[in-house]
């Protein structure tokens, strides 16, 4: 016997069928989670216990006289359906009524009761954010798409910005002691401001950013801290004691950056133009100045006694002049008039005329000394030595 061959929709129809007919009409109570009010005005949120949860969609046709939020206990009713595009069963709510509240919910609620009490929500404490902070810490996890709208806006709007970040769990396991590491962590590498935050999720999801040692850790940092957890309806402890919350972690990047690039380098133009201006303005009037003073009596009088010093100068330097040729023309007749006398009583120079020096044993010997006391002399004429032996000295 063939198999009957059937299509997507046909399976999800028949699930569905069955689904209706063999369930029927139901009430179920469970905790809300993941609360959305779309703007369509339909209701779409999580029905949770301890084992399990369940899709749930709630049409605004139908009338509520309280508001849901996660957290809350509520019974609803209606019926079983499937949805086909996703292939997941929901429960198709006609009512909803409130029972009470769930336990995270209560847990939550007197967390801050006692950290408002302890003061950790006082606006009096709360840090302003760095105008214009050029090292910026983020802890967020390394997955999402926070981390990539806060570098991607960071970036775009002030790229000289230094993004340092410190990957952390945000769910889970270890998550809420994870952050409190990322923010001592952070507080030790000389930032200007810290964002803690991460993409919206539920209850349950954000839970690590309502502990108590969460709350701790940003309340004791000593850099300002930004909590940018979930999206704009979401609210946790985190955003209670931190210094300042954004909607989102894109809204925290473009408060971190409120000065962008294209600001600054417009006030710097701006600037520019203004002290060119002032100067220039400055310049003209000095120059209005110095113009009336030059066609003033007393400065055309204080020029007529410039220039006459400067007639002045000019005529003593021309007698400088004069003089100094003439003093350099006496001592040059001076020098000349002494050469004259060193080359007469150099010793050499008669050798010049004929004339010889007579020299004995590098001695010269003069007129008032005999030949006699001699057995050989040098001879020394210009152009010759000769050594001559004394044989008879004849005095006159």
């Amino acid at each position: 016997m063939a198999i009957q061959i059937l299509t997507v929709s046909q399976v999800t129809n028949t699930i569905s069928r069955v689904i209706s007919d063999g369930i029927g009409p139901v009430s179920v109570q469970g905790e809300i989670s993941n609360y959305k009010l779309h703007s369509s005005g339909h209701r779409y949120f999580t029905l949770k216990d301890e084992g399990a949860q369940i899709s749930c969609v709630m049409w605004r046709s139908r009338t509520l006289n309280f508001i849901p939020a996660d957290g809350m206990m509520v019974v609803v009713s209606g019926n079983i359906t499937v949805y086909p595009q996703r292939g997941n069963y929901q429960i198709e709510c006609t009512s909803m009524k409130p029972v009470g509240q769930g336990d995270l919910y209560i847990a939550f609620e007197a967390l801050k009761e006692k950290l408002q009490q302890k003061g950790y929500f006082d606006i009096s404490r709360k840090r302003s954010i760095p105008e214009l902070p050029l090292r910026i810490g983020v802890s967020t996890s390394p997955t999402g798409a926070a981390i990539q709208d806060i570098i991607t806006t960071c970036k775009r709007r002030f790229p000289p910005a230094i993004i340092l970040f410190r990957p952390t769990l945000v769910q889970g396991d270890g998550s809420a002691e994870d952050i409190v590491e990322a923010i001592n962590d952070l507080n030790k590498e000389d930032v200007d401001v810290i964002i803690v935050g991460r993409g919206g999720g539920s209850l349950e999801d954000l839970w690590a950013y309502n502990m108590e040692i969460t709350a701790d850790a940003i309340f004791n940092s000593k850099v300002p801290v930004i909590s940018a957890v979930g999206h704009e309806t979401d609210f946790t402890i985190a955003d209670f004691v931190a210094d300042l919350r954004a909607a989102t972690p894109t809204a925290a990047a473009e408060i971190v950056t409120p000065f962008t690039i294209d600001y600054i380098l417009n006030v710097l133009n701006n600037s520019k133009i203004d002290l060119t201006n002032f100067i220039k303005r400055h310049i003209e009037d000095f120059e209005s100045n110095i113009k009336s003073l030059i066609d003033s009596h007393p400065f055309k009088f204080v020029l007529e006694k410039i220039k006459n010093k400067i007639q002045l100068l000019d005529e003593m330097e021309s007698k400088m002049i004069m003089l100094s040729k003439h003093r350099f023309e006496t001592l040059k007749n001076k020098l000349i008039s002494y050469e004259q006398q060193c080359k007469s009583l150099n010793p050499i120079s008669p050798l010049d005329k004929g004339f010889a020096l007579l020299q004995s044993k590098n001695k010269y010997i003069g007129n008032n000394e005999t030949l006699g006391n001699y057995i050989e002399v040098d001879l020394i004429r210009k152009n010759e030595n000769v050594n001559v032996l004394i044989q008879k000295v004849i005095r006159k």
